[in-house]
């Protein structure tokens, strides 16, 4: 009864005593104590352990602030290359209307160009005319 139980919960600690220290369990081989652990009680080891632990913690979260903070900066770079983006599309649009209104202008350009060239054939007709009736009146005159 009583001795069961209690020699079941000595073997349960040190079961969790062992898998804390990273053993994976009880052999019955002697454990050999190194440099770091040496003259220190099991009090004192989980001491060091929870104060290791506690550095980690807190190293872990800088780096957590750190992730975060570089997160917000990578949201704010691909705000400003999407604003930068529509930016670029609303200049290409307008560059697209302005060649578009070039191109009219340089057809309606030509057109003038061509029809001017045939002005000049009716100002020759005219001139010609003018210099009939003026050859008639001088001819009639005389």
């Amino acid at each position: 009864g009583i001795n069961a139980e209690y020699g079941k919960q000595w073997y349960q600690r040190r079961v969790r005593a062992a898998s804390a220290f990273g053993r994976g369990g009880i052999t019955n081989r002697a454990y050999t104590e190194n440099d770091r652990t040496q003259g220190y009680s099991n009090r004192e080891l989980m001491s060091q352990q929870q104060e290791t632990i506690a550095v980690q913690d807190e190293g872990l979260s800088r780096i957590s602030a750190i992730v975060k903070r570089q997160k917000e900066i990578g949201l704010t770079i691909g705000d400003e290359i999407d604003g930068q983006n529509d930016l670029i599309e609303e200049i290409t649009e307008k560059a697209d209307e302005t060649g578009a209104r070039i191109n009219r202008q340089t057809r309606g350009i030509k057109h003038v160009g061509a029809k001017s060239g045939s002005a000049c054939g009716y100002w020759i007709v005219i001139i010609l005319l003018f210099v009939s009736i003026i050859s008639m009146v001088v001819w009639k005159i005389a």
